[in-house]
């Protein structure tokens, strides 16, 4: 039982109480009423505070089923040594936490799509110690593509900075994380653009004649990264980062002054 669930229970018990004996023994007892109406006031208000200061003291355990899909359809986890992985499953947990998902259509937006679009956010941060990128606490998630005040051609992916918030179309997230298909990884990007905004950081270059490079030897053409994300407007540093962050190996390789660039920008 959540923290939250079990005060609230006592809390509730509490009042209860109080009110029968309040109104059955003697009204000396309206304080146990008054008491446990503010407590669980002030509880209602502040569950997510309270439940993060329990997690914090009381890491939850990995879900296995977490595992199971992770090492099924995420190599970077599956990359990871096993003191790694626990690095990782942990800070997967605390980042889902720390974010308020919201479904545009339905009641919420499911574990395994929440893990997709968390993973990538714990992959960009893995190297750092403040990790959960606070500056951005809110994901959207539509089941097609959608316009936006910003952006009124339909597109699959989004972050407003301003606002502190990622929005997703469903779909290629799901397919990307997958592989199924051919599409970039528009969920990386999108956190290394709130991760970029957040610290300040400034990314290494490239120029138009690099995206020769990342076609033919990272296979990531300029029109298949306006396909996934759906807007021809994007920051082709970010882009570099998302190469970086997914085929370093190559990377290192192909962009050795920039690689070290980002290896500094994200210790990984």
């Amino acid at each position: 039982m959540k923290l939250v669930k079990m005060l609230a229970l006592v809390l509730g018990t509490i009042l209860a109480i109080g009110i029968y004996l309040t109104f059955q023994v003697n009204q000396s007892y309206g304080f146990l009423i008054i008491v446990s109406g503010i407590l669980l006031a002030a509880l209602y208000m502040l569950s997510p505070q309270v439940e993060w200061w329990w997690a914090q003291r009381h890491p939850p355990a990995p879900n296995p089923n977490m595992i199971k899909f992770l090492n099924e359809h995420f190599d970077y986890f599956r990359q990871l040594n096993g003191a790694d992985k626990d690095k990782f499953l942990l800070r997967l947990n605390y980042f889902i936490m720390a974010r308020e998902f919201r479904a545009m259509i339905g009641d919420d937006v499911p574990v395994p799509l929440q893990t997709m679009i968390a993973a990538e956010g714990v992959r960009t941060t893995f190297g750092l110690e403040d990790y959960l990128l606070e500056s951005h606490e809110r994901v959207v998630v539509y089941p097609h593509p959608f316009p936006s005040p910003d952006h009124k051609k339909l597109h699959h992916s989004e972050t407003n900075h301003e606002d502190g918030v990622l929005v997703f179309a469903s779909a290629p997230v799901i397919h990307q994380f997958k592989g199924i298909g051919h599409i970039f990884n528009l969920v990386l990007y999108e956190w290394i653009s709130a991760f970029k905004h957040q610290s300040k950081a400034s990314f290494p270059d490239f120029h138009e004649e690099d995206w020769q490079v990342f076609e033919t030897d990272f296979g990531t053409p300029k029109r298949l990264v306006e396909a996934s994300i759906g807007l021809p407007d994007f920051d082709r540093r970010i882009v570099g980062a998302v190469l970086y962050l997914s085929q370093k190996s190559l990377f290192r390789e192909k962009f050795p002054a920039q690689a070290r660039e980002f290896e500094q920008i994200f210790r990984q």
